[in-house]
């Protein structure tokens, strides 16, 4: 999470997920930082829990981009297990010639689970091997011989695990609305259902509807068979920004900070809680002031990088819209202290809220004040009125011409032959 990562405690941000997903979120912390120490560490930390999979592939490329980065200081390079990565190899060329077999022999006896637990196997195997779109080939296989609901569940869930660790999210709405649609779900399985949506749904721009689901998510019930995708932490990083960035201040403390349901997310990163709650006090300064603090860690999020400028920019303008909201006239210079800008700053972001229609004001650019505007309502009021009396006009017109008609029998009449 952005906090872990602000303190650069690698350790204990990638002891939040499991071993494929902390392998993929450092990997991407060490290509998208600046600084060359926290990307040797992430590379690092990398290198040993790759050795914990089978992915020798991996751990060759992880090994060979140490050693560019330490350049002339080979002490500091952690030995290329050659050992490891020849046994490993011949034990994954092993295993899949047995798993093969297996699916041969399950095939010849056309028994639906069997096929099904073979196929599962490969997957695994391929999983292990960093081989994700083999791994999801063999998933894809398997799906049609599933015979329970659980079954259909269980490779559903499998899919966006693999879809998340690819930072591939358009087909994950389609295989959780296959999960939410099974039988027999549990409250825990209802959890990683809101979690996959929110996911979905804040990689797409869909900020309200992703705040929606992540606080609907109980932490206890996402469980280490997601600890791939998102962490507890990251529902409430995700959830708390997306609020943010599309729900009013009443909105963000009823289903954010007031949820008994989101409330355990937020307890574990009383960061983000002290965030929403400067927003929902109208402590502006401050809530953005933090915000900007988290910029730089939250580019570095595996999910969140490409949404941060747009999120950020989001909640800053739908500050500005609420903090105008109770005011018929403000001054610009008392805005801009509020927000923690020059005045000059102030009114182009105002002017750029006017412009997009987000803003229903006037800018006194002299006096530095921005004015609400207001319809005429006497205006408003006579235009009313002439359209209700055209509109009379109009059906009594018809309705006499229908009388007429009527009177002098003018009309077309459907003559029915009989047979």
């Amino acid at each position: 999470m952005a906090a872990s990562l602000l303190s650069e405690d690698l350790d204990s941000y990638s002891g939040q997920y499991g071993t494929h997903g902390a392998i993929q979120r450092l990997q991407f912390i060490a290509t998208q930082t600046q600084k060359v120490n926290l990307k040797i560490d992430a590379l690092k930390l990398c290198l040993d829990l790759m050795k914990r999979t089978t992915n020798c592939k991996g751990y060759t490329e992880v090994h060979n981009g140490l050693k560019e980065l330490l350049e002339g200081n080979e002490s500091a390079l952690p030995p290329y297990d050659q050992v490891w990565v020849e046994a490993t190899q011949k034990q994954n060329g092993i295993l899949k010639d047995l798993y093969e077999q297996d699916l041969s022999q399950a095939k010849a006896s056309q028994m639906k689970e069997n096929i099904r637990q073979c196929y599962h196997q490969l997957t695994n195997l391929c999983l292990e091997q960093g081989d994700y779109p083999t791994a999801e080939k063999y998933l894809a296989r398997s799906r049609e011989f599933c015979t329970e609901p659980q079954a259909v569940f269980a490779t559903c869930m499998t899919i966006i695990r693999l879809r998340a660790l690819q930072r591939q999210y358009s087909d994950i709405q389609n295989f959780t609305s296959k999960a939410h649609h099974t039988p027999f779900k549990d409250e825990a399985s209802q959890s990683r259902i809101f979690a996959s949506y929110g996911l979905y749904n804040m990689t797409t721009g869909k900020y309200k509807d992703a705040a929606t689901s992540f606080s609907q998510v109980k932490p206890q019930d996402l469980g280490s068979s997601f600890s791939d995708i998102l962490s507890p932490q990251d529902v409430a990083l995700y959830g708390v920004l997306c609020g943010l960035g599309s729900l009013d201040r009443a909105e963000v403390q009823s289903k954010l900070l007031d949820s008994p349901t989101f409330r355990e997310c937020l307890d574990m990163a009383p960061q983000l809680r002290d965030l929403a709650i400067d927003f929902c006090s109208c402590r502006y300064a401050a809530c953005l002031a933090s915000l900007d603090r988290l910029k730089e860690p939250l580019s570095l999020d595996v999910h969140l990088s490409g949404q941060v400028a747009n999120l950020c920019e989001q909640i800053r303008s739908k500050g500005i819209v609420q903090y105008f909201a109770p005011f018929l006239s403000v001054s610009l210079h008392r805005m801009a202290e509020a927000f923690n800008t020059d005045v000059e700053s102030m009114q182009r972001e105002v002017a750029k809220l006017i412009g997009q229609r987000q803003l229903d004001a006037k800018i006194d650019s002299q006096r530095k004040i921005l004015h609400a505007s207001h319809a005429d309502q006497r205006r408003s009021t006579y235009n009313n009125a002439l359209r209700v009396s055209n509109d009379f006009l109009d059906s009594t017109h018809a309705l006499i011409l229908r009388m007429n008609l009527l009177k002098h029998d003018f009309g077309i009449y459907l003559v029915r032959q009989k047979k």
